[in-house]
């Protein structure tokens, strides 16, 4: 046996610390394994990752993940815009019948007002008898403009009918 003297020992260490560099870097904290391949010659083991997902098929999933709940989140919202419209709609729907029974109520005291300012037309003369024309024409252009605004409420009616089937669908 031989001894070993400390001053040996010093120089042993020192030359196993100065033989790593400072600026490698280990993939792992472990010895890589090998194994024998064909001829005899050492093949690396391919170590599957544990860690999980690669960055990249982390980042691809998160985003098909966000944009199916954008989707559910925007079929949620046309869903409550669509209960809104619809209820806007049968309201207007409510305010049209509203306005047609106002209407016809309104051509029956045209019509009365005409009917008693042509009785009173034949018992008038003179200048009275002018004025009471006069307003029959008032009543005869009140009736014209009542059918207009009819024909627009009409027409209103029509395109709210339009648009809650387009909704609907």
């Amino acid at each position: 046996m031989t001894k070993i003297s400390p001053e040996i020992e010093e120089d042993v260490q020192a030359e196993s610390l100065l033989s790593v560099s400072a600026d490698v870097s280990f993939s792992s904290n472990c010895f890589p394994k090998y194994k024998l391949g064909p001829d005899n010659q050492i093949v690396e083991e391919s170590k599957e990752d544990s860690k999980g997902l690669s960055l990249k098929e982390v980042v691809e999933k998160e985003t098909v993940q966000l944009s199916e709940q954008h989707k559910r989140l925007s079929v949620r919202d046309l869903a409550s815009k669509f209960d809104k419209n619809l209820t806007a709609a049968a309201k207007l729907a409510d305010e049209a019948k509203l306005r047609d029974v106002a209407s016809l109520e309104g051509h029956v005291l045209l019509k009365k007002l005409r009917d008693a300012l042509e009785a009173l037309r034949g018992r008038m003369a003179g200048r009275t008898k002018e004025d009471v024309e006069k307003a029959i024409s008032l009543v005869e252009a009140l009736a014209v403009k009542l059918t207009q605004n009819e024909g627009e409420l009409i027409q209103e009616k029509f395109e709210v009918k339009k648009l809650a089937n387009f909704l609907k669908q």
